[in-house]
């Protein structure tokens, strides 16, 4: 979204491969991310733990809107009635939507350069709506970023365990019977 009202971006270092990094972030659930899960559980329907979070993000409207070799980008249109559904897909209608009373959201990961970003960009279609928008957002806007945050750390937890993990049994020394070194 090249325009926005509304915009919060968060990001952490993570050191490992960039298909790596993204794998995590797509395959993220919530039982990893136990903060993000306890503060939207006020506002979504019963997440479960097993759960993959951008599976989630799908459920309540959002989809994919761009996937690349180093991001990917979730949007949706939403009203005071709930989630827009378009009689286009989603991809094709986003950019262009401009029906008032709603605003459209977008919610973009990036890795480069050892980065792992995070950015969430918010434009409403008439001023009416980012007046009310705006209110919503005062609100909102902190436990929206310890959302952020929590999701990027949890990446780099399952990252970071993951390569502890495998660095931790040496080809020098064979397992066990139990899988120990």
């Amino acid at each position: 979204m090249p325009k926005w009202h509304f915009r919060e971006h968060h990001w952490v270092a993570v050191r490992a491969p960039r298909e790596e990094v993204l794998r995590a972030a797509r395959e993220l659930t919530w039982r990893q991310a136990p903060v993000a899960r306890f503060l939207l559980g006020f506002t979504r329907n019963r997440l479960r733990p097993g759960d993959r979070v951008l599976d989630d993000f799908a459920k309540g409207g959002d989809t994919v809107l761009a996937l690349g070799d180093d991001e990917f980008l979730y949007g949706g249109i939403g009203s005071q009635a709930g989630p827009v559904t378009p009689d286009r897909p989603m991809h094709e209608v986003f950019l262009d939507y401009a029906e008032p009373g709603c605003t459209k959201v977008g919610f973009h990961m990036r890795y480069s350069d050892g980065i792992l970003a995070t950015e969430t960009r918010i434009l409403a279609t008439d001023e009416k709506t980012r007046r009310s928008f705006g209110r919503y957002w005062a609100l909102i806007r902190i436990p929206s970023g310890i959302i952020r945050i929590s999701l990027l750390a949890a990446v780099k937890r399952q990252v970071d365990g993951g390569r502890k993990r495998s660095a931790g049994r040496s080809a020098d020394r064979p397992a066990d019977s139990h899988g120990q070194p």
